[in-house]
């Protein structure tokens, strides 16, 4: 029942089957509790969602089918995949209630500042957190302005906030099916939930064409920043270098450090991409006041359009796309209760979401409709703050661009051994090849196309929806269904299903 008083409360529960909800799951019943004086509490709400609940029916028809006996109660269903799933499903109830033993509330003892000056330990909540934010803010964030012009401010900033939600609930999902049934990659949790080898063969081409499109990404923006770099630095005259020969010069440069095995030292490099980003957005939310005053054009709230509302879409959706980093920070997570994983994977993405609603506003209401995709190129030459952050992030992406490479040649060349050979061990020769084609490929596609934001779009469309909506709907049906609250099975599936979608759709429609 629904508290009618002058309390701010939302799915206040009163009936005795609450009370039994209780000790059937560490969580639920308090996600849709407050009390007097509270607001809702979005983590909770979350936790309300996702926490399996053993003691449905459909839970324990499950865990029932794991009986040879009890197979032919399922006429309609191959015993081995019904007898695959509840192992899995045992396997998720024995895990999750040695883990969720201890759970403490969100509400816990510590004070915000006793957590947020204690020390950062690497199996925290906020490392956690920070690994997923680092993850998803890339150099791609940079087409945010663009994305909030299809838009207006208003609708831009929904649409930002709803795929944010979407994609931690699809997070969460991944967490909570690998962490619980002890499955070490998402390849893995994928090939359980269907029950064959080619999910994971499908998964590693979705991600070797997504690492694909990166590295093209990667290449359009040092062909952006680079010549205007050179172009009119401060103090010093500069000279005129064509954007193809920055590409080229750029692949020349990197390609010894992408036919190399040992690049770990460089992976440690990624984590400045955020640094930088937050000191761009503060340059751009500075000199926004000065470039919004030498508009003509009206800055829109709502402007929508549906054509133009899809392709922002798959901009913003890709500005979330950290999903492949899901499994191993929950795998690195001490003691992953449900709490833990929904906290940390919440304020992960409100960490994102907070810097690129910022970065997307003031881009947005410093150029209005002639915002470009990368829209420091909307920026004059002349500016010493913008070509400051220019040299700092052709820098980054030029050491990132080997970290991004290598899994993709990596997966590229285990693909293409598989076809001939169950042994899928990638040589150094081998791995030196795929790094060098792919590299050569992508610097002849990123040569041709100049609009990132396209490029942004396309991944977002297919190969980021399907990582982050396509494939955890997928498990979420197949493995983690049974045990979660009847209540939000089909809302939260019919949220993943229509993000993946809308995705898919984004793309089509741009060859309509």
């Amino acid at each position: 029942s629904v508290q009618g008083n002058h309390q701010p409360c939302i799915f206040v529960v009163h009936t005795q089957e609450a009370e039994h909800a209780k000790m059937r799951s560490p969580l639920p019943t308090e996600a849709w509790s407050c009390g007097g004086g509270e607001i809702l509490n979005i983590r909770q709400w979350f936790a309300g969602v996702i926490t399996p609940d053993f003691n449905t029916e459909t839970a324990r028809e499950r865990l029932r089918s794991f009986d040879q006996e009890d197979v032919a109660l399922y006429p309609n269903v191959d015993p081995h995949q019904q007898r695959r799933l509840s192992a899995a499903t045992r396997t998720m109830k024995q895990t999750i209630e040695e883990i969720n033993t201890n759970y403490k509330s969100f509400t816990a003892s510590r004070s915000f500042a006793s957590r947020l000056c204690s020390p950062l330990e690497p199996d925290s909540v906020r490392s956690a957190s920070a690994a997923l934010a680092a993850t998803a803010l890339g150099a791609g964030a940079l087409a945010l302005p663009y994305a909030f012009s299809l838009t207006g401010i208003l609708l831009g900033l929904v649409t930002l906030t709803v795929a944010a939600m979407v994609s931690a609930l699809s997070l969460q999902i991944l967490m909570v099916a690998a962490r619980y049934t002890d499955t070490k990659s998402y390849a893995a949790v994928l090939e359980l939930s269907v029950g064959a080898r080619w999910a994971s063969f499908l998964l590693d081409l979705v991600v070797l064409l997504n690492g694909i499109g990166s590295v093209i990404c990667i290449l359009i923006f040092e062909g952006d920043f680079l010549p205007a770099v050179f172009e009119k630095p401060p103090l010093i005259e500069g000279m005129s270098v064509p954007r193809t020969w920055t590409i080229v010069g750029a692949v020349l440069c990197v390609w010894p450090l992408t036919v190399s095995a040992n690049i770990g030292a460089l992976r440690y490099v990624a984590i400045a991409v955020p640094c930088v980003l937050l000191l761009t957005i503060g340059i751009v939310v500075v000199d926004s006041k000065d470039f919004s005053a030498l508009r003509s054009d009206r800055i829109l709230w709502w402007d929508f359009d549906f054509r133009r509302w899809l392709q922002a879409v798959a901009i913003m959706v890709n500005a979330f796309a950290n999903h492949m980093n899901a499994i191993p920070c929950v795998n690195s997570l001490a003691q992953p209760s449900v709490a833990r994983i929904v906290k940390a994977t919440v304020n992960g993405n409100l960490i994102v979401w907070a810097l690129l609603s910022a970065l997307g506003v003031g881009g947005y209401v410093s150029w209005g409709v002639v915002t470009q995709g990368d829209f420091l190129l909307n920026y004059p030459e002349g500016r010493p703050e913008i070509w400051f952050c220019r040299v700092l992030l052709s820098i980054i992406v030029f050491l990132v661009l080997p970290v991004a490479l290598f899994p993709t040649a990596k997966s590229g060349a285990q693909l293409f051994i598989s076809l001939f050979s169950k042994n899928t061990e990638v040589s150094p020769v081998v791995q030196a090849g795929a790094s060098t084609t792919l590299l050569v490929v992508c610097c002849l596609v990123a040569i041709q196309v100049t609009d990132v934001a396209f490029v942004v779009g396309i991944l977002g469309g297919l190969f980021a929806s399907a990582l982050m909506f396509g494939f955890p709907a997928i498990v979420f049906r197949n493995l983690l269904w049974p045990t979660m609250p009847k209540l939000f099975r089909c809302p939260s599936l019919f949220m993943i299903c229509l993000f993946y979608g809308l995705g898919t759709m984004s793309v089509v429609i741009k060859f309509i």
